[in-house]
C-alpha cells in the first residue's frame, strides 16, 4: 500500500515497508518505514547531498561492480537481479540478493533484522537502484557481501539521475550485433558449398534477428550477457571451420568425408531453439519461458530447422537434413545432459565437443577476468584462484598464478591484431 508521506512541504508516496526521502536542513536522508511499528526508522548512514551537484554526493566516490574494495563505501548504479529467500541454521529466514551492472554481479545478504531485509521485498527484478554501499569480507573463506546503507530507485528521480544510461548496467558482447552476425555469415559464406545450407541460416537469422541480437547464449552459465548467444554462435563457427579444415585434410581417406558444410551450419544453428526457450529483454536477466521450460532449446530447434527447410527450393536431400538435425540434438554430448540422444556421426561428435569447448573456457576467463578485477592496485594481496566454477563438473576453482606487468590495452591490440589476421 502506498503512503502519502509529508516532512518540510514535501510530499512522497512510499510503500509501507520502503524508504521516504526527506528535506532536512538542506540535505536528503534516506529513511526506512515499518508499517507494523508505524515509525521511521534512519539510516546510520550519513545525510546525502544533493545541492552542488544534483548527481553525486559530496564527497563520496562513485564506482562500478568490478572497481568495489572491501572497507570503502561508494556509490554505485547497480540493477536488482533477484532475490532468493533461505533460513539459517537456526531457521530463521534471510534473503539472497543478486546485482550487477556492466562490469559483473555482486551478491548481498538481507538479514531478517536488517532494513535491507524489508527493502529489498519491494524492489522488482530489472530495477534501476542508486545505492550508497561497499563490500565487507568477515571471513576470507567466503565471498565479500555488498552492504548498502542507503538506497533511491532512479525511474522515481529522474531529476536526480540525469546522467543515468541503461547501459551502465548491462554487461554485453564485446562486438555489437550486426558486426557479429557479419563476422559469422562472413565464415558460412567462404567455407560451406552447399547454398541450400547458406540460405537456411540465413532464413532462420531474418526470420528471428530481433531476439537473436541481444540474445544470451544462457541464464547464467556462459555468455550470459547480451548479445551472448552471438558471441558464442561466432567463437564456435570459426572453430567448426578450423577444425573442420584440419580434420578432413588429416582423414582425407574417409568414405563418405567429413562433412564440413554440416559442422558450420550445425555450430550456426545448434542454439537456435534459445529463440523461444529464453525471453530477454535489454533490462532484464534472461528467464526461461513456458514452452521453453517444458519442451527445451533442443528440440524446438531441431523443428525450427525442419520448418525452414521445408521453405528450401530445391530443398535439401534427407540425408543431410538427417545429419544436420542429428547434431543440433546430441550438441550437449550425453543424455544426463539434456541430449535425447548421444553424437553418433564425426560431425556430431566434433560439434558437441565444440560447444563443450567454447563454454567452458569462456566460465573460465570470466572467473579469472573476476578474480584480476578483485584486487587492489594498492595492496599487495593477490587474487592467486578464482571463485569456483559452476560451468565445470566438477565445480573447482582455477589458479590464476602470479599476474605480469603487462599493459591491457596494448594485450588488446596484440589479440586484435591475430584475431584479424586468423580470420577465414
Amino acid at each position: 500500500m502506498w503512503r502519502p508521506f509529508f516532512l518540510k512541504k514535501t510530499w512522497i508516496h512510499l510503500p509501507s515497508h520502503a524508504l521516504a526521502c526527506y528535506h532536512y536542513h538542506d540535505h536528503w536522508s534516506i529513511l526506512g518505514f515499518d508499517s507494523r511499528r508505524h515509525a521511521p526508522i534512519e539510516s546510520k548512514a550519513h545525510k546525502v547531498n544533493f545541492n552542488t551537484n544534483p548527481n553525486t554526493v559530496e564527497g563520496l566516490e562513485w564506482a562500478k561492480v568490478a572497481e568495489l574494495e572491501i572497507g570503502k563505501t561508494y556509490q554505485i548504479y547497480i540493477q536488482f537481479v533477484n532475490r532468493e529467500q533461505k533460513k539459517t541454521k537456526k531457521g530463521d529466514p534471510f534473503y539472497s540478493c543478486t546485482f550487477r551492472d556492466q562490469t559483473g554481479k555482486v551478491e548481498s545478504m538481507a538479514w531478517n533484522n536488517s532494513e535491507l531485509y524489508r527493502w529489498c521485498e519491494d524492489w522488482k527484478p530489472g530495477e534501476a537502484l542508486w545505492i550508497v554501499g561497499g563490500l565487507t569480507q568477515k571471513d576470507p573463506k567466503y565471498k565479500a557481501n555488498l552492504e548498502i546503507s542507503e538506497f533511491l530507485k532512479v525511474i522515481e528521480h529522474p531529476d536526480k539521475f540525469k546522467d543515468f544510461e541503461w547501459s551502465m548496467l548491462i554487461e554485453s558482447a564485446k562486438w555489437e550485433p550486426d558486426t557479429l552476425r557479419g563476422k559469422i555469415f562472413d565464415i558460412l559464406r567462404k567455407t560451406v558449398t552447399d547454398h541450400r545450407l547458406i540460405q537456411l541460416v540465413e532464413f532462420m537469422f531474418d526470420d528471428h534477428w530481433d531476439v537473436l541480437a541481444t540474445l544470451p547464449a544462457a541464464s547464467r552459465m556462459h555468455h550470459a550477457v547480451q548479445s551472448g548467444w552471438l558471441e558464442h554462435i561466432w567463437s564456435m563457427t570459426r572453430l567448426a571451420s578450423m577444425i573442420g579444415s584440419h580434420y578432413s585434410k588429416y582423414y582425407n581417406d574417409l568414405d563418405p568425408p567429413l562433412q564440413t558444410d554440416i559442422l558450420i551450419v550445425g555450430a550456426i544453428l545448434h542454439d537456435i531453439g534459445k529463440a523461444l526457450e529464453l525471453s530477454n529483454t535489454a533490462r532484464t536477466e534472461a528467464t526461461y519461458t513456458h514452452v521453453g521450460k517444458l519442451l527445451g532449446h533442443i528440440v524446438m530447434g531441431r523443428d525450427m530447422i525442419r520448418e525452414v527447410a521445408a521453405r528450401l527450393d530445391p530443398p535439401l536431400d534427407e540425408e543431410r537434413l538427417l545429419r544436420l538435425e542429428h547434431a543440433v540434438l546430441s550438441h550437449h554430448g550425453r543424455m544426463d545432459y539434456g541430449s535425447p540422444v548421444v553424437p553418433q556421426t564425426l560431425e556430431a561428435l566434433l560439434l558437441s565437443q565444440i560447444d563443450d569447448m567454447d563454454a567452458k573456457v569462456n566460465a573460465v576467463t570470466r572467473a579469472l577476468k573476476q578474480a584480476q578485477m578483485s584486487e587492489s592496485e594498492e595492496s599487495s594481496n593477490r587474487v592467486i584462484w578464482t571463485e569456483k566454477v559452476t560451468a565445470c563438473d566438477p565445480y573447482r576453482a582455477f589458479y590464476r598464478g602470479q599476474p605480469l606487468s603487462i599493459i591491457p590495452e596494448k594485450v588488446e591490440s596484440l589479440v586484435e591484431q591475430e584475431l584479424s589476421q586468423a580470420e577465414v
